[in-house]
């Protein structure tokens, strides 16, 4: 008899329960209220948006007639009067409101200038260029070489003219951004290699019989000039200039906050002084044109085909191409805007797509060395161009604003590839190893 009361009472409690709980919980079809949010003005139920710059934009009453405005927190119940227009934040009308749209080209003017200049880079492409072809010619001397490297206005280094006439020189602007230590290391390889290119190899080219590259000696691997160690001096100079001319100008310098942050004048134009541009729009056009400037002024369309150096690299990846053609355009735009939030964020996509760049050559071209023919000439020339590239490494940027790879950790790398006789000493599986080693670090396929 117990049991039995004890289960009624048991099953009054649930009903009990049970009754409860229904009651306080709404029914499907009761009402909820919202949660009212803030908008970006801290205004609760507010109706202002943050447009595209950063800026947070507000609704607005506009006389038509006296052109005053009366900005609103909410529009609620808000009725526009005689000769006004309620305004909200991201209306096409409205003055405020700002999205930066992408230029058709890369071309901007101010006051009937066309305000885009980059020669001096034009200038350094072509210089370089030229010293180029003189690092794979026979009669090429050091003196030439370093002339080339560090010219000054009226020096003869060049065969153009234009060149020689010029106060513009590389390399003042090689790994500038680096410290003083590095830079001058930099340099020094770059004394060391004209130099061995001069006494060693280019006196054997041409000879005959052929002077056939053998392990520390110089010579020639087909139609490659190598030296001791394997070395194609001419793949090794216009590669490791990739990184430590064109990439460290454009991601250490011209798109750094020292040249287009917003302390940086963006106000003041001279006709006389830069195209009429400001500072700020000059640097950015400077940083262009070290990608684009080969081609000559007014490249609006980013062609790339003349290049030699980083564009040239940059066009064999067409979707990374649009991608920092687009943001050059882009950035470029949001400064003749005002607008240093977008101009910010296309600098960090051009600083790390082109650091890709750089970081996909230098893993290709070491697997390619690796699957090449034991010692083949496109072995060494494959190898020559990764050395290049690796050095390149450290002048990158990435999402966290440092390289991908330290100095310190470049020069390891470049030391295992000249140990002992260098390219002839290095085995395939070290190869794929340095390769997956980027590949590791850098998150590339």
């Amino acid at each position: 008899m117990e049991r039995k009361n004890l289960l009624k009472v048991l099953l009054l409690s649930t009903v009990i329960v049970l009754s409860s709980c229904k009651k306080d919980s709404p029914t499907p079809t009761d009402p909820v209220d919202p949660v009212a949010l803030a908008d970006c003005n801290e205004v609760v139920g507010g109706t202002s948006l943050m447009d595209e710059c950063g800026v947070c934009q507000q609704a607005y009453i506009y006389n038509v007639v006296t052109h005053d405005v009366t900005f609103l927190d909410d529009t609620s119940g808000v009725v526009a009067g005689n000769n006004e227009m309620l305004v909200m934040p991201d209306s096409p009308s409205s003055s405020y409101w700002s999205n930066v749209s992408m230029p058709a080209e890369f071309s901007f003017t101010a006051d009937g200038y066309n305000t885009v200049s980059y020669g001096g880079q034009t200038t350094r492409l072509d210089m370089a260029s030229e010293m180029m072809s003189a690092i794979a010619s026979t009669g090429t001397t050091a003196d030439a070489l370093m002339g080339m490297f560090a010219h000054e206005a009226g020096g003869m280094d060049f065969e153009d003219a234009d060149l020689n006439a010029s106060s513009k020189q590389i390399k003042s602007k090689t790994a500038a951004y680096s410290t003083s230590g590095v830079q001058m290391a930099i340099h020094s390889s770059f004394d060391s290699w004209f130099i061995d290119y001069a006494n060693n190899v280019a006196p054997i080219i041409g000879v005959i019989p052929v002077v056939d590259a053998s392990a520390g000696s110089a010579g020639m691997s087909g139609t490659r000039e190598l030296n001791a160690k394997g070395m194609e001096y001419d793949q090794i100079a216009a590669k490791s200039l990739i990184g430590a001319l064109c990439l460290d100008q454009v991601v250490n310098g011209y798109l750094s906050d020292s040249k287009i942050g917003d302390a940086v004048d963006n106000v003041t134009r001279d006709p006389n002084e830069d195209n009429n541009a400001t500072a700020m729009e000059h640097h950015w056009d400077e940083g262009f044109g070290y990608v684009y400037g080969k081609f000559g002024p007014d490249n609006v369309s980013g062609d790339l085909d003349s290049d030699g150096l980083l564009g040239k690299y940059l066009n064999k990846y067409p979707e990374w191409n649009t991608i920092v053609f687009d943001a050059f355009k882009k950035g470029r735009e949001a400064i003749v805007e005002n607008c240093s939030k977008v101009r910010d964020e296309q600098a960090q996509i051009i600083k790390e797509t082109l650091s890709m760049v750089i970081a996909k050559r230098a893993q290709v071209y070491l697997d390619e060395a690796a699957d090449n023919d034991d010692l083949s000439p496109d072995y060494f020339h494959a190898l020559s161009e990764g050395y290049g590239f690796i050095l390149s490494l450290q002048f990158t940027y990435t999402s966290t604003g440092y390289a991908y790879f330290t100095n310190a950790e470049v020069n390891d790398m470049l030391a295992i590839l000249e140990a002992g006789n260098g390219f002839w000493d290095r085995s395939d599986d070290e190869l794929r190893a340095m390769a997956d080693q980027i590949q590791a670090v850098t998150g590339l396929e």
